[in-house]
């Protein structure tokens, strides 16, 4: 059986990924360059020190991911226990660091936690769970964190007006780590077959496999069974990483960046509110995008993503005064959907491609060339910018990656297509 009463499990463990990932997201990503003149005044640092801590953030996420990726697929209950508490403490105690260093310490250890709850659960949990909906089912697990990066950035702008930052570190990580450990502990089961069912859809591949239904039920778990060695040897593989690595820099850096540019280009209040905009338009973008990888595959929808990315970039270099904010406006809707890049299309992608055996490293490897654009796409869009004192340039740069991005997917899809087998419902716990 694939239901368990009329609610599929499956969606209790999207949605324990929407407040656990999505909390992680959205406090290491969306929300973290708040606090940055609070925090550079106290301790008398500068920006650029403070911008460093994001860099060590992502490169201990890049390093880590394998390993961690291999630790979520064998023991996923426990890593995310010790995950998600060493998070919580992590970031609370970032409301107490005095200097530059402890700053840093700080940083290393909230990446490494982070790896273990962001990108890499989802990913390996949604793939057990879901054969049919899959694309829904993900980008629903991630949207998580464009809701909560609505949330949170209120409530840290409303702690650092009226009390302290330090407070909203504190509470943050105590409030998050007592509500996470109870929804892991309570909801988490870490398959379908630990409780008497299978992957939603799994009836339909079956008797697709049988030829009681068209075989086109089957195609969603059409996969490449390779080893992650044996992947290393395929050019497609190599392609896919360079997308993955592009999403990271171009992705990471606008996001990180936005709020920045935002502030540059247009007066303080209005730039909060384009922010705020984008964020509430990334959690109907992340929804809308996964539906419509259900509906239209692999290669269209990442040509529309990638695409929206081209649009952003091209829509930022027309604005040249703090009147265009109707453009400015425009763009930040677009870029919720070329946002979803780094989250919705890395783990659809991957889920649609990689077989069950070894996923979990297979992924965190993905994740790792994700994070190592990221560690390099953050400070590069500060770099770009010093050099030419214009994001109009920082923009045209993204530009041209953006599109080298889209020609490693594509490529890497069409090379893929000829390893990909009908594989059989398997689940590596």
């Amino acid at each position: 059986m694939s239901k368990q009463g009329k609610i599929f499990y499956g969606w209790w463990i999207v949605l324990l990924m929407m407040v656990i990932s999505g909390s992680a997201i959205a406090l290491t990503v969306s929300t973290y360059m708040i606090y940055q003149n609070q925090v550079i005044n106290v301790i008398g640092i500068s920006p650029t020190q403070f911008s460093l801590s994001t860099t060590l953030i992502f490169l201990t996420s890049m390093l880590a991911s394998p390993m961690v990726g291999r630790l979520i697929q064998r023991h996923t209950k426990p890593t995310l226990i010790v995950f998600l508490t060493g998070f919580c403490l992590s970031y609370a105690a970032l409301g107490y660091v005095s200097n530059l260093w402890l700053l840093y310490i700080l940083a290393v250890l909230l990446g490494f936690f982070f790896t273990g709850l962001a990108y890499i659960p989802p990913g390996v949990l949604v793939n057990r769970w879901f054969i049919e909906k899959k694309g829904l089912a993900m980008s629903l697990s991630l949207a998580g964190s464009a809701v909560l990066g609505v949330i949170f950035s209120k409530y840290i702008t409303y702690c650092i007006q009226h009390y302290d930052y330090s407070i909203a570190y504190i509470s943050i990580g105590a409030g998050l780590l007592i509500s996470g450990l109870l929804m892991i502990i309570f909801l988490l089961k870490d398959s379908p077959e630990s409780i008497g069912l299978q992957p939603l859809g799994s009836e339909q591949l079956s008797a697709a496999q049988a030829g009681v239904m068209p075989v086109s039920g089957a195609q969603s778990n059409a996969l490449v069974h390779y080893s992650l060695k044996q992947l290393y040897a395929t050019s497609f593989f190599w392609a896919m990483l360079l997308a993955q690595f592009l999403a990271g820099f171009v992705g990471g850096g606008i996001v990180i960046q936005l709020p920045v540019y935002l502030q540059n280009t247009f007066d303080l209040e209005l730039a909060t509110n384009l922010l705020v905009l984008n964020l509430v338009a990334s959690v109907f973008a992340k929804i809308l995008v996964g539906w419509v990888y259900d509906q239209l595959g692999l290669r269209t929808s990442t040509l529309i993503i990638v695409g929206s990315i081209l649009a952003t970039c091209f829509l930022f270099i027309m604005i040249r005064s703090p009147d265009m904010w109707l453009l400015g406006a425009l763009a930040v809707i677009i870029w919720s959907i070329g946002n979803c890049v780094g989250t919705v299309t890395t783990s659809v992608v991957s889920s649609r491609t990689y077989g069950p055996e070894g996923y979990g490293e297979i992924y965190g490897t993905v994740m790792r060339f994700q994070m190592l654009g990221m560690a390099t796409g953050v400070p590069a869009v500060a770099k770009l910018y010093d050099m030419s004192n214009s994001f109009a340039f920082v923009w045209s740069v993204f530009a041209v990656l953006t599109f080298i991005m889209l020609v490693a997917y594509l490529y890497g899809l069409a090379k893929s297509n000829p390893l990909r087998t009908t594989a059989p419902v398997v689940v590596t716990a």
